[in-house]
């Protein structure tokens, strides 16, 4: 296989990891929101608030990375 095509491969494939891992963590996302939605409960919601910074910080980083190695 040339490495043109043999580099390309590899980028789809990075490229669809990338996305998968955004993906999941916006689902997570949503589900943590609903959770935090749903509760009453004092220290659920601090439990929520924690998961959902967590995740907002490990998207922002997914998405910094995605955008340095594809654009």
């Amino acid at each position: 296989m040339p490495k043109n095509k043999r580099n390309e491969k590899t980028r789809r494939a990075e490229l669809s990891r990338c996305m998968t891992e955004i993906g999941g963590i916006r689902d997570n996302l949503g589900e943590a929101y609903t959770q935090f939605n749903s509760t009453s409960d004092p220290d659920a919601l601090d439990a929520c608030i924690f998961e959902i910074s967590a995740l907002r910080s490990r998207y922002n980083t997914a998405l910094k990375h995605y955008r340095e190695r594809f654009y």
